[in-house]
């Protein structure tokens, strides 16, 4: 009895408190976390509730890993394509390029955003061509410290071949940065794991308008990553297009 009524005396009732607020904090971290790698009716709240909680700074926000650039040039590039500014008139192409991708994969309201992207033109893309077709298109936008990738679609003849590759370190070369940025994604569950092997992470969810979540996903550029890309690109026979606009 002596001993169990002096644990309670002193600091260690404090100590104890401490250890175990940190594992409680530890273990709802991460399961909240684990929250992104699911989908279900209960996404949403588990969303909302990671949101709330790090706001309120009880939660620790999501430290997103830098992008993987040795994985990301560690293979040659695949040779022989051109690569350039989206121009209005491969609209037709590009929507085609969209559809061949879609069944299944993309939400239906998707392509009306697709399409609203292209007939606006307010957002910069590029393509990539073999032999004057367009066999890939590609988004991005940037503002302040924060950047976006939007619609990586490849024709289906046209995968498993490196364009995939191509098509995202082309994007990322593209931000101008003078420091580190987040470069982010809305993704799908299928498209999702291909980022995550080039170092981007799932942080939150995104919910098409059956209510469906699909995976965020992001990870951290700096100036000296994009500055090995870039070189990268241009040892490959691919000099980076002009950098986008905030």
């Amino acid at each position: 009895m002596w001993l169990a009524d002096s644990f309670w005396e002193g600091p260690a009732p404090f100590v104890f408190g401490a250890c175990l607020f940190l594992f409680g904090h530890m273990l709802l971290q991460n399961c909240l976390e684990s929250s992104f790698l699911r989908t279900g009716k209960a996404a949403r709240f588990q969303q909302t509730l990671f949101n709330k909680l790090s706001k309120w700074r009880l939660l620790s926000p999501i430290i997103l890993p830098n992008v993987d650039v040795a994985k990301l040039t560690a293979k040659p590039l695949p040779k022989g394509f051109t690569i350039r500014h989206w121009q209005p008139s491969d609209a037709s192409t590009c929507m085609a390029l969209y559809r061949l991708n879609a069944p299944g994969r993309f939400p239906t309201e998707v392509e009306k955003d697709f399409e609203e992207r292209l007939t606006k033109n307010d957002h910069p893309m590029l393509v990539i061509e073999l032999d004057d077709r367009v066999i890939a298109c590609g988004g991005n936008s940037s503002k302040k410290d924060v950047a976006w990738l939007s619609y990586g679609l490849i024709h289906p003849d046209f995968q498993r071949q490196g364009i995939g590759r191509l098509l995202l370190l082309s994007r990322l070369a593209r931000f101008d940065i003078t420091q580190g940025i987040t470069v982010s994604i809305c993704a799908v569950a299928d498209s999702v794991g291909y980022y995550e092997q080039f170092g981007f992470k799932r942080f939150g969810l995104w919910f098409s308008d059956n209510g469906e979540a699909h995976p965020m996903a992001g990870t951290s550029l700096h100036p000296e990553h994009q500055s090995e890309i870039i070189q990268f690109l241009q040892r490959e026979g691919y000099p980076p297009l002009p950098f986008i606009n905030s």
